[in-house]
Order: C-alpha cells, then structure tokens, then sequence
C-alpha cells in the first residue's frame, strides 16, 4: 500500500507526489483539515518546471525571434 500527500480539487483528487498507481487500483481517500495551495502554472510555460537562463551578452534580432 503506498501513501501520498495531494489535494481535491473540486472534482478530482490531484497527487503532489509522483507515485506509481496502476489503471483502475482500488485507492483510500482520507480528508485533512488543512488546505493546500497548489502552484498553478500559466498554459504554455515551464515555470516551476525548469529554469531558463541567458548569458549577459546574449542577442537576438527581431527577424530571427520570428524565424524570418
């Protein structure tokens, strides 16, 4: 039996974990009293996910940016 912490999101319960669960494994949902703030990520982004970053010298032309 594995345990992992997560929050319910309205309709679904969401795992804060990566646990392997198996399609259509019989699980046991036990409620808290606290709340959860789960990170949201803006669609399209990798915030939270990776980080990105550019040497201080680093230069792009608008035509490039465009892929003209």
């Amino acid at each position: 039996m594995a345990a992992v912490q997560g929050y319910f999101n309205g309709t679904v319960c969401v795992p804060l974990e990566k646990e392997s669960f198996f399609l259509n494994q019989k699980v046991m949902i036990t409620g808290l009293d606290e709340k959860v703030t789960p990170k949201v990520r803006r669609l399209g982004t990798l915030e939270g996910k990776a980080e990105v970053s550019f040497k201080e010298d680093w230069e792009i032309s608008d035509e490039e940016l465009i892929g003209e």
